[in-house]
């Protein structure tokens, strides 16, 4: 059995190899590789899926192993696929509920993107203005570029520049006298240089740079000694310090300002959506309803679950902290800890923070003794007003 499979695989192999081999048009893709109930899968689908996969994942399948390899596990899935549907689960909420939220935000996201972030412009005027106003961020220094030869005394600079002078193009006496293996086969050239910067490829510093801006387009130097050697030098381009021009950094300004256009022109569809929609809020029924001290107490008092109880006395403590029941609603949250909940350590903190607060009240002897009784198993019962009962 094992070797009637083996032969089939490879038959597949060989059929598939060859497929792959001569796919040149159309009818090779269509060509079926694989077929679950009704579902043909073509070899199109299977190149496009390989296709779909990163770098690394797919040249794991790059050989017709491989690629049999990865045709079972789309297999493997249609076969799932269509256990599924047969199964019902197109209408599961557990499908549909996570698809749909997905679409909706899909839609959301497509329609800002085309309706806002593509619609939104930068005005003229304000990128005038930005850059007018921060005009010393495109501050760009002088520069110079040129040309050298270096040599390692000053004697063969001389000769260098004598031979310039004659006549003799400077990029070929470069060539063959110059010791800067960087800049020799081009002639000397060096890239653009701004002031205040050196070049220490070159052995060439700050002080070095900024001499070069006294000479003029042309003009070839004297020998010029760097911490490399002697330097004969032709100015190639010298430019002012000055401030970019407006056309070369309009792109990074509307990058800039983008942000604030998309916001604004998205507080603008908005307003417009919401007002067509005739979109409303009812915030009355958001916001709590405002109750006086004495409903709270009163519906407190009439509450049998304890923890619903002493949320009512929390609720009015925090909405009136001096008020006429005050005390006696931080007694009561004591009391259901200490009575009903069981709870000594917590009534222990809300009778010390009751007697903290509110002192003077008529209470405050009858939260003392419960401090000092309610862990007694049988203690005589002082109430509200401080009478001792049997």
């Amino acid at each position: 059995m094992r070797r009637h499979t083996r032969k089939i695989l490879w038959l597949a192999l060989i059929a598939l190899t060859t497929v792959l081999a001569g796919c040149s048009g159309d009818s090779e893709r269509e060509t079926v590789v694989a077929r679950v109930g009704h579902v043909d899968i073509t070899l199109g689908e299977l190149q496009r899926r390989l296709n779909e996969l990163p770098p690394y994942t797919k040249a794991q399948y790059a050989t017709p192993e491989g690629q049999i390899e990865f045709l079972n596990r789309i297999v493997e899935e249609e076969v799932l696929y269509q256990a599924a549907v047969n199964g019902g689960y197109e209408s599961d909420p557990s499908v549909v509920e996570p698809l749909e939220a997905i679409k909706r935000r899909a839609m959301i996201q497509a329609f800002y993107r085309d309706n806002v972030e593509k619609a939104a412009e930068v005005p003229e005027e304000d990128i005038l203005a930005y850059y007018e106003e921060y005009s010393e961020q495109f501050q760009v220094p002088a520069r110079v570029r040129f040309r050298h030869i270096m040599t390692d005394t000053r004697g063969q600079a001389l000769e260098a520049r004598r031979k310039v002078l004659a006549g003799e193009p400077f990029p070929d006496v470069a060539r063959e006298t110059s010791v800067d293996a960087q800049t020799k086969a081009a002639g000397g050239l060096t890239k653009s240089v701004s002031l205040g910067r050196g070049l220490p490829r070159l052995g060439m510093d700050e002080a070095f740079i900024e001499q070069l801006f006294d000479w003029k387009v042309g003009e070839v130097t004297e020998p010029l000694r760097s911490q490399n050697g002697w330097h004969v030098v032709k100015i190639e381009e010298k430019a002012e310090a000055g401030v970019k021009p407006l056309e070369e950094v309009r792109e990074d300004i509307t990058q800039t300002l983008r942000p604030d256009a998309v916001k604004a022109l998205y507080d603008v569809v908005y307003a417009g959506l919401k007002d067509r929609l005739n979109a409303t809020i009812n915030e009355d029924a958001v916001r709590p309803k405002f109750r006086t001290e004495q409903e709270i107490f009163e519906q407190a008092s009439d509450t049998e679950d304890p923890l619903e109880r002493m949320s009512l006395y929390k609720e009015m403590l925090f909405s009136y902290p001096e008020g006429e029941h005050a005390a006696e609603a931080q007694f009561m949250i004591a009391f259901i800890y200490a009575e009903e909940l069981k709870n000594y350590e917590a009534a222990e903190f809300e009778f010390g923070k009751m007697l903290e607060q509110y002192p003077d009240s008529k209470l405050a002897e009858s939260a003392q003794w419960m401090l000092e009784n309610m862990r007694n198993e049988d203690p005589e019962f002082q109430d509200l007003e401080g009478t001792e009962t049997e």
